[in-house]
């Protein structure tokens, strides 16, 4: 696992793709207007939306303790924030956002937690999350597709397709033992027989996720307020104003959010959808008066802003690693 995360060689094809991407996003945006649109920030507002950003981190963390602590294996509110810290991190470099199961493996090596409970409590909320992302950001891209003549909806729809199969790999993994069964021939093979041993206990304890479910759904459900607020707050700091929308601003960011990130799921070979969940956003938010220019500042801002409040999880990473 180790290994898989930390392959230099991949993470450098990867960080070239993705910077190709956005010097390309750069060109066609204007690179002096985008400058002009950074220089003009409002760090107030961009404190505001970093506050926002840690409230649905605690709540995260929060759903997290709450499976563990069914399980019998608790664990102290800073250790999981510290956790999730590193795979939100590693999430940042890594295809499909998939750097953020080394979650699990940060609490499995670092504070001794059963590999498996550790991989419930992340799977588990993960799941819903993407549920309500398919949704939410489905109706979205229907509203955007009928109502907005949008013309590249072809990007999105790669983000749905992508998403909703990683969510079923996903759910299969955590409740189909048919499933898991079709991988019987490497119980044997070094790794990944020990990946496949440890689904196999995933599945014992994946109960308590739909035990858990009315508490898990409001969670959920204050997180992404949390999300959508943050991004508010960052299109505040610009003097982002959504033209040609007849509800309130926050709205519309409830719905961007998950639209525009489900391009960061697809499995592609970029530093977790860099480029293309912005190009996607830039297109999303012309339809709405919003400049080339300023949407790339706001879609750029949105995500290195998370990327520097996640970098404290380099302690934890350094300790994996070791």
């Amino acid at each position: 696992m180790k290994k898989f995360i930390t392959n230099k060689y991949q993470i450098a094809l990867d960080v070239i793709i993705s910077l190709v991407i956005v010097a390309a996003l750069l060109h066609f945006a204007g690179f002096n207007e985008f400058t002009d649109a950074l220089a003009s920030i409002d760090l107030f507002w961009l404190l505001v939306s970093i506050i926002l950003l840690l409230g649905m981190y605690l709540m995260m963390t929060y759903r997290m303790k709450i499976l563990l602590e069914e399980m019998k294996s608790p664990l102290p509110w800073l250790s999981i924030f510290k956790c999730h810290l590193t795979g939100m991190l590693l999430s940042d470099v890594t295809p499909a956002r998939s750097g953020y199961l080394s979650t699990a493996l940060v609490m499995h090596k670092n504070y001794k937690v059963p590999s498996e409970k550790a991989m419930v409590s992340i799977l588990g909320p993960q799941a819903y999350d993407f549920i309500f992302k398919i949704v939410v950001g489905g109706l979205a891209l229907l509203f955007l597709l009928e109502y907005a003549g949008i013309e590249n909806g072809w990007i999105m729809y790669a983000g749905v397709v992508g998403l909703s199969f990683v969510l079923l790999v996903m759910l299969l993994l955590m409740y189909s033992r048919r499933f898991l069964n079709f991988f019987s021939f490497s119980e044997n093979w070094p790794f990944i027989g020990r990946i496949y041993a440890m689904f196999h206990r995933v599945q014992d304890h994946s109960d308590v996720v739909v035990k858990k479910t009315p508490i898990l759904l409001l969670l959920l459900l204050v997180t992404w307020i949390f999300k959508a607020l943050s991004w508010y707050a960052v299109a505040l700091s610009l003097g982002i104003t959504i033209g040609n929308f007849a509800y309130p601003q926050e709205v519309f960011y409830f719905f961007f959010q998950p639209l525009a990130t489900m391009l960061e799921f697809v499995p592609t070979p970029t530093l977790a959808g860099l480029g293309f969940s912005e190009a996607g956003g830039v297109i999303i938010m012309s339809l709405f008066g919003i400049t080339a220019a300023q949407a790339t500042a706001f879609m750029l801002v949105a995500r290195f802003k998370t990327t520097i409040v996640n970098l404290p999880g380099i302690e934890e990473a350094l300790k994996l690693i070791k």
